[in-house]
């Protein structure tokens, strides 16, 4: 092969490969398109565990299981209600013993790890005033009443207008209406004693991680180690 042909040959494979090259470069004012994202499967996110780190995607989803003002309610109001039935005492605080109004909305509290005051005239003054249209379960509700020995009675609001509390000398705990006329007409005021704690649970890579039934046993799994 002579040697002209060979120069020209080195040539043109040296174009071929300059252009090659040059393709995959963005043009000077042309448009530039972003790298495809992909979400990681759950799998993957699992897997990767949830601290950020040099291969954390740039989405992270925040696990949606923090605690409400309305599920802390709801907790406290189920265990007001297992108390249906205990007789009433007066100076009661204990289901052994029986409850008066306010020492059974103690002990409901107490129970649910919130300290209240036990007598229903503090009881009256504790944590922030709720106006009655916006009762939430767990609220402490005082009626004024003036055959009590303070003229103050205390229940626990459980939400679709019933309340629960230990009414007098003879009863028992029960459950009745926010609407009733007698209520109705003694109720003074209501009290929110409850506050949702900080939320600071983990980010995850993956929204159904965030979401799913796999996150409570995460979340199981690191507690037992």
């Amino acid at each position: 092969m002579p040697f002209s042909f060979r120069i020209l040959s080195l040539l043109v494979c040296a174009g071929v490969a300059i252009s090659s090259l040059c393709a995959c470069q963005p043009r000077a004012n042309g448009e530039v398109l972003p790298a495809p994202q992909t979400q990681p499967s759950l799998d993957v996110a699992a897997a990767n565990g949830t601290l950020p780190g040099p291969n954390t995607p740039a989405t992270l989803y925040r696990a949606n299981l923090c605690p409400t003002v309305m599920s802390l309610g709801e907790n406290v109001a189920d265990i007001a209600r297992q108390h249906l039935g205990v007789r009433y005492r007066s100076g009661g605080a204990s289901p052994k013993s029986g409850f008066d109004c306010s020492g059974f909305v103690y002990w409901v509290f107490a129970r649910h790890g919130v300290s209240v005051p036990r007598d229903s005239v503090r009881q009256s003054r504790a944590g922030e005033e709720v106006a009655k249209g916006d009762l939430l379960p767990g609220d402490i509700i005082i009626f004024r009443i003036a055959n009590t020995p303070n003229g103050r009675h205390s229940a626990i609001y459980l939400g679709d207008g019933s309340f629960i509390h230990s009414p007098s000398a003879g009863s028992s705990v029960r459950i009745e209406r926010l609407d009733d006329d007698y209520w109705r007409r003694h109720y003074m005021t209501a009290r929110r004693v409850l506050e949702a704690p900080p939320c600071d649970l983990e980010l995850y890579a993956s929204p159904e991680l965030a979401d799913s039934q796999t996150l409570l046993d995460e979340i199981a799994r690191g507690s037992a180690r």
